[in-house]
């Protein structure tokens, strides 16, 4: 009885003392280390060549959620490229001697990559980060860009032509790289000496800027590609090697034309090589555009000693050009509808029974022809201006907004028949033909439409009634209320009960902040965009994963396999809540490396992606599609389970 008695004691004694360590932690005071938020900037170098890049880190610290930092101001001398963002935060707790203190570590980065524009002292802006209507800026850094020496070993130059043009017409830049033959070689193409680090060439019009259109640049390049590995690196394009998932390397391009007599520093006649890259691109929307600057860099053959071969680094640029892609000229015909080039146009009309009054729903479409302009060029035209429309009809919205549908752009009038008529008449409108430089009209077909008088009331078609009231006849009986009622315990106290209305009214407003509440949540939570891309990660996966296998069983193996990229690195964004577009195999290695996914499937999905991706210059044609397919299926699920968990 006394061991049973102990023991609930020293229960009692254990509970109370956890019971009071509980308290004393919940009550513990939670000491958050705030700061204000500061902005800190990287660089990966202090000094480098023109036409070299260099990343450009923007950390921002004591804040949970920072915006996108503000690179305004960057433009006038560097190109900007965005390369994601991650989050860094940290939070640890510590408890000493029951005082609850717990540490937050905030840190967001932003990547970019930052091309000089030309060469000299630099000093790179300072980034800036708005938060809650007060600005922070980093520090200014300078930057040491060395400029391409004079020297007649590499010479370089682009063209464009014409340089003056219309939208839709095309034009033709070319980049000239021309090189002194090996000194003991004439004949030996020089750069066959350095295919183990073949020359670097970086064009900006290989990707057209916006407002340019060209041809699908895989088809351009493809043939370009070197068998031999002689030749040129462009930009970042790279190509896959001999396995599926062997990774990539460095696209190499054969762009040898020729050879070429020019005179060198010395005044002597040197037979240059001479290698050409070129395309041909359309303009779509008017302003002036910049072509390059254009830089090669490497190490070039530029003498022999003891018979080996004497390199020499340097770097050789080709300054920008300009082309012009003219507005169309004024005065223009009232019904210039904007288009430029060749477009089709044609009318519909709904209803075609109405009566003078009725509203008419008139539609124009415009058909995009071969060589025509953007859609975003063509607006509504001014019907107003066709006297044979004006005359029969009241024009209601003079000016529509247009939708566009592929390669069609459409406008909705809204149009009311004044007087009988035959219908809709032909409609011309102008466009402009940039090859003769003229305006020319292209017209609709003539709408029928069945036109009838509207009908007409006098003042005794108008009829009506009028009501009168009277007071109801109020009826009684003789046999009094109760007379249907033959079990008296039908009739209850009809008392009110103050307490059943006290605890109805609670039950009411009890459930209505139940609702109210409920009804926040799931508002906060559709309105947050990072649980709304986390429920949906994996579902828009899998649908790219199927657009993917119906592409391959349409032959389109090469788009099938851009498809299956954009369902792995969607899917890492959404869950990550990252920007997709301009993530990188090695932007995603180093999400997952921060997570819980395992090491294998972390490889497993770099070698995907690197295959995907090198495919694009090696020939989609060799990739086993299937392979990839349910690869890409397995990590779907394998991603999803590790990246939720961290």
């Amino acid at each position: 009885m006394s061991s049973r008695v102990q023991f609930d004691f020293r229960n009692r004694r254990y509970f109370f003392s956890a019971g009071i360590w509980l308290l004393v932690c919940l009550i513990g005071t939670a000491e958050l280390i705030a700061a204000a938020p500061e902005v800190r900037v990287v660089t990966s170098a202090e000094e480098i060549y023109v036409g070299d890049s260099i990343d450009y880190q923007v950390e921002v610290q004591n804040v949970e959620s920072p915006p996108r930092p503000d690179l305004s101001g960057f433009e006038e001398l560097f190109d900007v490229a965005a390369k994601g963002d991650s989050s860094r935060n940290q939070s640890s707790i510590t408890i000493i001697n029951g005082k609850v203190s717990q540490q937050n570590i905030l840190s967001h980065v932003f990547l970019y990559r930052l091309t000089p524009r030309i060469a000299g002292e630099l000093t790179i802006p300072p980034a800036k980060v708005s938060i809650e209507g007060k600005t922070y800026s980093s520090e200014e850094v300078p930057l040491k860009v060395i400029a391409a020496e004079e020297q007649d070993l590499v010479l370089m130059e682009m063209k464009v032509n014409p340089s003056q043009v219309y939208p839709t017409q095309p034009f033709t830049v070319t980049l000239r790289v021309l090189v002194q033959p090996v000194p003991n070689n004439p004949k030996l193409d020089p750069l066959t000496p350095l295919t183990q680090r073949p020359p670097h060439l970086q064009v900006n019009w290989v990707d057209p800027p916006s407002g340019l259109t060209a041809s699908d640049k895989q088809m351009w390049l493809q043939p370009m590609l070197s068998d031999d590995g002689v030749g040129f690196t462009l930009n970042d394009l790279s190509t896959r090697t001999d396995s599926f998932f062997g990774g990539s390397r460095a696209a190499v391009f054969n762009l040898m034309k020729g050879r070429e007599s020019r005179k060198n520093f010395e005044g002597k006649d040197v037979d240059y090589f001479v290698y050409e890259l070129s395309r041909t691109l359309t303009a779509e929307k008017t302003g002036e555009y910049a072509l390059g600057p254009a830089f090669v860099k490497g190490t070039f053959v530029a003498g022999v000693e003891r018979r080996e071969y004497r390199g020499r680094r340097l770097v050789a640029s080709s300054p920008a050009i300009k082309l012009e892609v003219r507005e169309v000229p004024s005065p223009r015909p009232p019904t210039y509808c904007g288009g430029i080039g060749e477009y089709r146009v044609t009318a519909s009309a709904s209803p075609m029974k109405l009566r003078v009054g009725d509203p008419l729903t008139l539609t124009l479409k415009f058909d995009r022809g071969n060589q025509a302009g953007s859609l975003d060029l063509i607006s509504a035209p001014g019907l107003a201006e066709i006297p044979e429309l004006a005359e029969n009809f009241d024009l209601i919205d003079k000016s529509p907004t247009g939708r566009v549908e592929g390669t069609s752009k459409l406008f909705t009038y809204a149009l009311r028949p004044k007087r009988l008529s035959s219908g809709v008449p032909p409609l011309s409108i102008s466009t402009f033909n940039p090859q003769s430089e003229q305006f020319e009209t292209i017209a609709t077909q003539p709408i029928p439409l069945e036109i009838t008088e509207a009908d007409r009331l006098s003042v005794g078609d108008i009829k009506g009634s009028l009501t009168t009231s009277s007071p109801a006849a109020i009826k009684s009986r003789a046999e009094g209320i109760f007379q249907n009622i033959t079990n008296l315990s039908a009739v209850r106290n009809q008392r009110v009960s103050l307490l059943s209305y006290v605890v109805a009214s609670g039950a009411v407003w009890g459930g209505a902040g139940v609702a109210i509440g409920l009804t926040a949540l799931l508002r906060r939570r559709n309105s947050d965009e990072r649980f709304v891309r986390r429920q949906q990660a994996r579902s828009n996966a899998q649908r790219r994963l199927s657009e993917a296998r119906s592409l391959t069983g349409k032959g389109d193996a090469k788009v099938a396999l851009r498809t299956l990229r954009a369902a792995l690195i969607g899917l890492i964004a959404d869950l990550k809540n990252r920007v997709a577009d301009g993530l990188t195999s090695a932007d995603v290695r180093e999400i997952l490396a921060g997570s819980s996914v395992t090491e294998e499937d972390r490889a497993a999905v770099i070698r995907l992606l690197e295959s995907i991706e090198s495919a694009e210059y090696g020939g989609a044609q060799s990739v086993q599609i299937e392979e990839a397919m349910g690869e890409t299926s397995r990590l779907i699920g394998r991603l999803t389970s590790g990246l939720e968990r961290a």
